[in-house]
């Protein structure tokens, strides 16, 4: 009886065996269905990130820096930058930098946990964050298995770069090498300052640039900033493009301009440059000084100048200023006149700058009521200026001497009568209510519709002297 209950109770044990195994048989398809899915999302996960996120060079890249990036993972989101410097790229590290830490030499497998590790580095990127919640501590628990053998060995000390970094650049940039024998240099390239202004490993910014192209340059260059604050912006320096007009590196142009400053303007504003064809030259223009009066960024004063209209011209004609401080002046202080109204401030066919010849120049402005009559008068064919300066005098109206004087110069004959008309200022004009000189009343300078170029009645009648005389008693 007892070798049939021992029977029985191993038959119910094999019973309960069976189901037991036959259970976890059932289990086993559930299990590798879920590792199935579990991998199809992954692959879904990665391809998607890849060509949406990432494109697959920059997936290789990270698998190339394997080996540095998984102690160094703060650097994987660089690898998609949009611009990657190719020795980082192509995991090339030590040709930067000397190795460090513990470095290990495989023949064929590295040991379980080091794989795991390095799985879980590249993975890092995927954005599935229940993968990190294993702690680091579960992962160098893992025993691992050394499938064949190793040797390590120890780099003392901390990575540095395998030269001078003001060296270590031209050991792959040699081509730019030649710039530092040209004359102006920008410091931090002169002094191999680069990561002053390139970020040596990435950027997302053209040219491995270590900010925006925006605010890189004003991050040296403050004054800038209050340039660009002033009324006026020169549309280069508004929209942040300095390298339209400066070299990044070194230079031939003082400024270290991209060329010469007349050709840099011309660039731009060819409405200027077909003036190098004229006969006379402006000397700043033609002699490659554009900002003597203009300012290359920002200006309160149009068109950019460095001051305002005619301080800027009496910087380098300052014998003019004292022309202005006269008692007659052109009104060049005002809005209704200034220097570049009759002077071309870059080039002209003419003397002086002027924008006109001869007469012409003041018929700009004087033709009303002037030149006709004057070109019909008994002084047509005399220039202005022969009597007007065309800045400033000590006499109205901007004349080079006093009246009469400047009419004597000519016609001295009158003077030479024993009974001329008194024409001097101590005689007094009581019609013009002036003092007596030969323009007051009697004759008009520019013409006249009567003979003589008097101003009233034809000559000889006597009209003209009643002008002053009809109160007077006059013995005929």
């Amino acid at each position: 009886m007892v070798d049939q209950g021992t029977h029985e109770s191993d038959f119910e044990s094999d019973e309960e065996f069976l189901r037991t195994k036959k259970k976890n048989t059932r289990r086993w398809p559930l299990v590798v269905a879920l590792v199935l899915l579990l991998l199809l999302l992954c692959s879904v996960v990665t391809v998607v990130s890849t060509y949406v996120g990432r494109g697959p060079e920059q997936v290789r890249a990270v698998v190339r820096n394997i080996e540095c990036l998984q102690c160094h993972s703060e650097l994987i989101p660089q690898m998609r930058f949009a611009s990657v410097h190719n020795p980082f790229e192509l995991e090339s590290c030590t040709v930067c930098h000397t190795p460090h830490g513990r470095e290990i030499e495989r023949t064929v497998w590295a040991e379980t946990t080091q794989v795991f590790k390095r799985i879980r580095t590249l993975l890092r990127w995927l954005p599935i964050t229940w993968l990190f919640s294993i702690t680091q501590e579960e992962i160098d628990g893992v025993s691992g298995v050394v499938i064949s053998r190793e040797v390590l060995k120890d780099v003392e000390g901390p990575s540095e770069l395998v030269a001078p970094l003001e060296e270590l650049c031209w050991t792959c940039h040699g081509d730019i090498g030649f710039q530092l024998s040209l004359e102006h240099q920008h410091s931090p390239f002169s002094n191999g300052s680069c990561v002053n202004c390139h970020n040596p490993h990435a950027s997302e910014y053209r040219g491995l640039l270590a900010m925006s192209p925006r605010i890189l340059c004003v991050s040296c260059h403050g004054s800038l900033g209050a340039e660009m604050a002033r009324e006026q912006q020169h549309q280069p320096v508004g929209n942040f493009l300095c390298t339209s007009c400066h070299h990044p590196h070194a230079s031939d142009w003082s400024g270290i301009l991209t060329m010469r400053q007349r050709d840099l303007c011309f660039s731009c504003h060819p409405s200027v440059a077909w003036l190098s064809n004229k006969a006379v030259q402006h000397q700043p223009f033609e002699y490659d000084n554009c900002t003597g009066c203009h300012e290359p960024h920002g200006s309160d004063f149009q068109p950019l100048l460095i001051d305002a209209e005619p301080t800027v011209c009496y910087d380098c004609h300052p014998d003019i200023a004292g022309d202005f401080r006269q008692v007659s002046i052109h009104p060049v202080y005002s809005r209704m006149l200034d220097c570049s109204g009759c002077h071309n401030p870059h080039a002209a066919d003419y003397e002086a700058l002027l924008a006109a010849q001869n007469n012409d120049i003041c018929y700009q402005c004087h033709a009303p009521g002037i030149r006709a009559s004057y070109q019909r008068s008994s002084h047509n064919g005399l220039l202005c200026v022969r009597c007007h300066t065309p800045h400033g005098s000590a006499w109205k109206p901007i004349l080079r001497e006093a009246n009469p004087d400047i009419c004597l110069r000519c016609h001295s004959w009158v003077e030479s009568h024993d009974n001329q008309h008194p024409v001097r200022p101590q005689y007094y004009d009581i019609r013009a209510d002036a003092p007596l000189t030969c323009t007051s009343t009697c004759h008009g300078p520019h013409g006249t519709e009567f003979s003589m170029m008097v101003r009233f009645y034809p000559w000889p009648l006597d009209g003209r002297c009643l002008q002053c005389h009809s109160t007077v008693g006059i013995d005929f």
